[in-house]
This record gives C-alpha cells, structure tokens and sequence, in this order.
C-alpha cells in the first residue's frame, strides 16, 4: 500500500551523506521494511555524494512507492545523466565515516537494488536518479533505466499538420499563476505514476495507463500553437489572460481521455493515500475547467471563462 510522501531537502555538502543514510534507514524501519535498511544505506550514500560531486542544487531525497515496493529517489536540478565512475579524492571527505561508499560508483547502486534508473525532465524538477533496494546483493548488477522526456518525444516523431487541420480552444480568463502550479503538479504526478508503472505494473494499471496518455499529451502539446503566449505570462507575472489555442485534431479526445483518467486515478488512489496525486480543491477545479473546455468546445459548446481565484494563496496550498 502506498503512503504519504516522505522528503527530505539536503544542502550540498559532506554531512548530507551521513544525513541522507541515517533518514532514509528511519523511513524504511518505520513502514515495516528493516531487512532493506542496509541496502538502501549504501545506494542512498552514493547517490547523494553523486549529487554533490557533480549535479546542481537544491537537492532532496524521497522515499516512495509502496510498502511492498519502497522506492527511493534523489533529485537535483540537473540535466544530465549520472556519471558512472568517480573519485572520493574530488572532495575533503574528512574523518566522515558517511563516505565509506564513495568512489564504487552507480555499480553499487546496480548491485544492491532489485531496479533503477534516472528521470530527466527539462519542464519538470530537472533529474531524479531512483532504485527499489534489494534485501541483498545481486549476482550480477542490474542495469539502469534511462527516461528523457526529450527522447521519448522525439521517438515519436514530428507530425505535419496545415492550418485548416488545426482545432481551436478558447480558454477565457486563464488564471496564469494558478496554471503555473498545476502545470508543476502535473509534472510531478507523471513522473510519480511513471515510476510506479514501472517498479509494479501488474498491480497498477492505471499508472501504466496514465504513463503512455502523459506521452501523449505532451507529444500533442508540441504541434500547439498559442502556448508561446501562456509561457510569456507566466514569465511577466500578469494575473490572467485569454488565450486561443490551435492544437491537433486529436488532441481534444486526448484531454478528454485525460480528464477521465485523472478522476478515476485520484478516486481508486485516494483511500491508498498514494503521494502527490491529488492537487489543491482550488487546482483540483481549475483541472476541470481547462481540460473540460477542451471537451465542450470540441462538442461545438461555447466557452466558458474561468470564474475562480487567479492567485494561489497559502489558504488554498492548505485546502
């Protein structure tokens, strides 16, 4: 059963180590999990110093998943890929005895966890480096799996459309700000059913489900035209805006389908209190507005502007 997000935000330096180690052993004592703890330790350890050696802060690390499938996951702002190799004389380790890990690099990562891999999102929270830890070694380490959101696109292709193809969307009064935090939501629940369709597939569907419509949604999102007017108001900070979008002829019964999916995901979840899939009440009905406008429009109904807050405010990240 999955449980409530577990997160904690490091500073990068020497001590998170030790500090990552320590928490990431608490979390798996305290969800029934002990005989992980060792495995996790030595994976978690040289994540972080991965981190620190060559990623970008903030960095954070996350216990995830499920009881049965507890996964854990330590992000950063950048880019690129985990290195493979490196050296613990690239930094004063001190007389720290957290870094006895490092330098054995993601082998060991690969040696004590039953899968792992890395998420890069470039409209996401940058990278996430994550493995499900095995109860003990693995005979022969196992092989990472590697996700960009670019690379998955692009395997898809481009798509050709003309002007007179296009479908029209008017989304009247868009609260800008509030977009803003549920595109980031969004995001974050992708990748989060991402990576449990992947570490439990067969007891998830729905994950797997979502997993191949959220390619799918961003592959159409691409072949938009308008958005370009949403990303300048999100960047001047104006409180909303209309815009009109001109999207593939399918996109509309995507968003439908979308829609659908993400209200049978939150109720089939919501008792499992699986982490992060339901946004704020306030987001939760900007979610309904926009991809229902995508629905009616479609249907040949008129729009229908916005008529919610415009700004996210502490009463509504409690709501």
């Amino acid at each position: 059963m999955p449980w409530n997000k577990r997160t904690l935000a490091l500073p990068a330096s020497p001590p998170s180590v030790r500090l990552a180690r320590d928490w990431v052993t608490g979390v798996l004592v305290d969800i029934g999990r002990p005989e992980l703890a060792e495995s996790a330790r030595l994976a978690v350890s040289e994540l972080v110093t991965n981190a620190i050696l060559h990623a970008e802060p903030p960095m954070t690390v996350h216990v995830r998943g499920t009881v049965e499938h507890p996964r854990i996951e330590v992000t950063d702002q950048s880019l690129v890929p985990p290195l493979q190799r490196h050296s613990a004389s690239e930094i004063d380790i001190e007389d720290d005895l957290s870094w006895s890990t490092v330098g054995r690099g993601l082998d060991l990562v690969a040696s004590y966890a039953l899968r792992w891999g890395a998420d890069i999102d470039a409209r996401g929270s940058g990278k996430v480096v994550w493995f499900e830890p095995a109860t003990e070694p693995q005979e022969r380490p196992v092989p990472g799996a590697l996700f960009d959101l670019d690379e998955a696109l692009d395997e898809r292709g481009e798509v050709r459309l003309e002007q007179a193809d296009l479908a029209e969307v008017r989304l009247d009064n868009m609260p800008v700000e509030l977009f803003a935090h549920l595109r980031r939501h969004f995001n974050e629940l992708g990748r989060e059913l991402r990576l449990l369709a992947l570490t439990d597939p067969d007891r998830y569907p729905l994950a797997v489900e979502f997993a191949e419509v959220y390619l799918q949604v961003e592959h159409e999102r691409r072949h938009v035209v308008g958005l370009e007017e949403l990303d300048a108001a999100i960047r001047s900070g104006v409180e909303s805006v209309d815009l009109t979008y001109h999207l593939p002829p399918g996109a509309p019964e995507t968003m439908t389908r979308l829609s659908r999916l993400l209200d049978e995901i939150y109720a089939t979840f919501g008792d499992e209190r699986l982490l992060a899939v339901r946004p704020t009440a306030v987001l939760l009905d900007l979610q309904h507005w926009y991809l229902g406008e995508f629905t009616r429009q479609d249907a040949g109904e008129e729009p229908r502007p916005w008529t919610g807050p415009t700004r996210f405010s502490r009463r509504h990240e409690a709501s």
